[in-house]
């Protein structure tokens, strides 16, 4: 198919002597293996870049954050250049050196966003490549075939390499229209491929954020106000100073929205061993203001009694529910709970930052950088055009490095001092000054009619708003109801009424993996299965009559293009894997979920095997995963992503929990805060369909199901929990 792009988007570069744009990863160079030296190249693409030594540049804009980008990205490349894939090099695109957003990550989208410009970026070298191998064969591009990095004359069957058509190719006009592959002849796309960078994990020379040291760089701890909106009353460092290394203590202020940071003492040393041990002798006198007081115990009692009245915001409305359901003798009216949550990344937050007085240097792992830098330079009063990041591998997000308090912290001290300073977070920092998912309740409501068809649908969540903390009290778009609560509802139901109200709260939240479709996807994904049981009809056979023959539509308000069809798929390949219809053993059940995450166009879902062993004491004996993301880049990555999804949020169902008290976390931990071991996991398959719509993103389509589908697991061994983690109602696994 032909394609057609814009010109200015694209860079020229004729040969070494010209000029290459060098597009780097800016970390030591000692760090970096020894390379040929090239004496020419080009670069018809930001992202790509091809020399005669025959190495292939791939630079990477979207952050690595574990979820394999520095590999999927560079196959969509490859797969339209048919370079040979041991020819890739990946580095990270250097910040600034492509356009606003480009650097930006998150809400799985790399590479749904991508996709077509990466393909263009590798069949525009391919074609230039092609037109030089043409011209020195003095025949046409049509007689020349590509593969392996190599052009083949379909005529005389000579070859040539990319690598001695680089200084020809550089010379030539960029073409303006590129023919891309159809998706059938993909050789490199959904071939199974290890991570690029897997040896260097694994023998630890990968360089993360916390990795990373400059020349002249001290080290920095904070000791935080342990509320919200506190504020320093005085500190005392005089036993700091008994303690080698120590350098000096300096303020850290609070603020507001957009990024909420305690109050805090800074202690500095010339390492971190010596700004720990500072920090423990460090004497704090705190003003904790007034919102001091407040528990998750109350504000669930709050969330209870809001969830009664008229949503504070109405976001979806078709035909009137609260009439249906009055009027039915048929119906239930059920809640379902859930805690606030932290990120628990395996590399706690970090970052470096220098200060003068009219420019900034900034070093570390950003998933919003645009974001942060923007506000980085207003806070610390320099042109954004003085201040330089320098962004670095990530050891997990799932969404905490969106928020970039660290960051600012670290600014905020840098400028008071004349050297580089990272600011270290430990554990009990990252687990207590977390940006949590907030915690949630959700009153549902349904009716159906004598002959078993559902009538009416009530779903009002009542939450602590993300929006109101990073926007403020008058926030826009408040409400956080995609997946199932807003016009995305994927069950057929005539009558539907969702709405959203906001309890305050005084703690920092903030987007965890998978966000809001997580949150909604449990009640709607339990609650439909509690019709059902009332009914007394097979939970799947009652979601398929529910989803199969409708046609795909676009949703009301977010505008997505959402296909039943798929839900239905991925639940019937869920069933079909885990052997749904098979006769099952004693005291073994079976549960069932699916879902459709809409910003990333994909469908997944789990079905979860369980054995009960006595009343609410269980094992999970295995559990099945289906999706359906569209084309798929990478089976090994979906694979990872699938897999470290469904631990995610089997810990999230089964023991995460933040609970506060006097507006404390009280969790300090991995120890408190429980995440699944690897002697706890059950086993875990995973299954994709096979397709070819556009590829759609993955990094979050393995949470949303897997709390629901326990949970109806459950149900039908005898006890429906109703709230997360199931702990609280009694559970127990083994």
């Amino acid at each position: 198919m032909k394609t057609r792009f814009d010109r200015r988007n694209f860079i020229k570069i004729s040969s070494a002597a010209g000029g290459s744009l060098i597009l780097g990863m800016l970390l030591p160079t000692a760090c970096k293996e020894p390379e040929a030296v090239a004496t020419c190249s080009f670069q018809p693409h930001p992202i790509l870049k091809i020399d005669n030594t025959g190495k292939i540049t791939v630079y990477v804009a979207r952050q690595e954050i574990g979820q394999g980008v520095n590999t999927s990205i560079p196959m969509i490349v490859a797969e339209e250049l048919d370079a040979d894939w041991k020819n890739i090099a990946v580095e990270i695109a250097a910040y600034g050196t492509m356009q606003p957003g480009d650097h930006d990550t998150g809400g799985s989208q790399s590479v749904l966003l991508d996709y077509e410009k990466l393909r263009k970026a590798g069949a525009t070298a391919k074609a230039m490549l092609v037109n030089a191998a043409a011209a020195k064969w003095k025949t046409t591009a049509t007689a020349c075939a590509t593969e392996a990095s190599m052009v083949t004359n379909s005529n005389s069957k000579e070859t040539i390499a990319y690598s001695e058509l680089v200084c020809d190719a550089a010379k030539l006009a960029v073409p303006k229209d590129v023919t891309l592959k159809s998706p059938k002849n993909y050789t490199l796309i959904g071939k199974a491929t290890k991570k690029s960078n897997i040896k260097d994990i694994l023998t630890g020379k990968a360089i993360y954020g916390i990795d990373v040291k400059v020349p002249g760089m001290v080290y920095a701890v904070i000791e935080r106000c342990p509320v919200l909106k506190g504020k320093l009353v005085k500190f005392d460092d005089s036993a700091c100073k008994q303690v080698g290394g120590f350098i000096q203590c300096v303020t850290v202020a609070s603020s507001a929205a957009p990024m909420h940071l305690h109050a805090g003492v800074a202690v500095i040393a010339n390492n971190i061993w010596s700004a720990l041990q500072a920090r423990k002798v460090l004497k704090v006198e705190w003003d904790e203001g007034t919102e001091n007081t407040d528990s998750t115990e109350a504000l669930f009692t709050r969330f209870a009694a809001k969830s009664t009245g008229k949503p504070t915001y109405e976001v979806f409305k078709k035909g009137n529910a609260p009439a249906a359901q009055k009027a039915a003798t048929n119906k239930i009216d059920v809640t379902y709970t859930a805690p606030f949550l932290a990120h628990g990344t395996m590399e706690p937050m970090n970052f470096i930052a220098a200060v003068t007085k009219d420019s900034c240097e900034l070093w570390g792992g950003l998933q919003l950088p645009d974001w942060a830098t923007n506000t980085i330079a207003e806070d610390l009063g320099i042109k954004k055009e003085k201040v330089k990041t320098n962004l670095t591998l990530m050891g997990g997000g799932f969404g905490r490095r969106l928020h970039f308090d660290y960051a600012l912290e670290a600014a905020r001290i840098a400028k008071q001092i004349d050297k580089p300073v990272k600011l270290i977070w430990d554990r009990t920092d990252d687990i207590r000054n977390d940006t949590y998912r907030p915690a949630n309740l959700h009153r549902m409501q349904a009716a159906w009619d004598a002959d078993g068809k559902l009538q009416a649908w009530q779903h009002h969540h009542v939450a602590t708003s993300i929006a109101i903390m990073t926007d403020g009290p008058e926030a826009k778009n408040v409400p956080e109801m995609l997946g199932g609560a807003s016009s995305d509802l994927w069950y057929d139901v005539p009558n539907v009424h969702t709405g959203y109200s906001h309890v305050d709260f005084n703690l920092q939240r903030g987007w965890v993996r998978a966000v809001e479709i997580c949150v909604n996807t449990l009640p709607v994904e339990c609650l439909i299965d509690e019709i059902a049981t009332a009914q007394q009809k097979e939970p799947l056979a009652f979601r398929l009559s529910l989803l199969e023959n409708r046609p795909a539509y676009e949703t009301e308000i977010t505008k997505f293009r959402q296909d039943p069809n798929r839900i239905a798929n991925v639940l019937k390949l869920a069933a079909e894997k885990i052997g749904w219809s098979e006769p099952r053993k004693p005291n073994h059940f079976m549960g069932i979920a699916g879902h459709h995450f809409t910003f990333a166009k994909a469908y997944g879902a789990h079905a979860i095997e369980i054995e009960l062993i006595a009343p609410k004491k269980f094992r999970i004996v295995r559990i099945v995963a289906a999706v359906d993301c569209g084309i798929v880049i990478n089976p090994d990555g979906l694979k990872n992503q699938m897999e470290g999804g469904t631990v995610f949020a089997l810990s999230q169902a089964l023991m995460s929990e933040i609970n506060v008290e006097n507006n404390r976390v009280v969790e300090d931990s991995f120890f408190n805060y429980k995440i699944m071991h690897f002697n706890e996991m059950p086993p875990l398959e995973i299954h994709y369909v096979e397709s070819q719509e556009d590829p759609g993103g993955i990094g979050e389509v393995g949470l949303p199901t897997v709390a629901p589908a326990l949970c109806n697991a459950l149900a039908a061994a005898g006890s429906r929990p109703r709230t997360l983690p199931i702990k609280k109602e009694g559970f127990e696994w083994v």
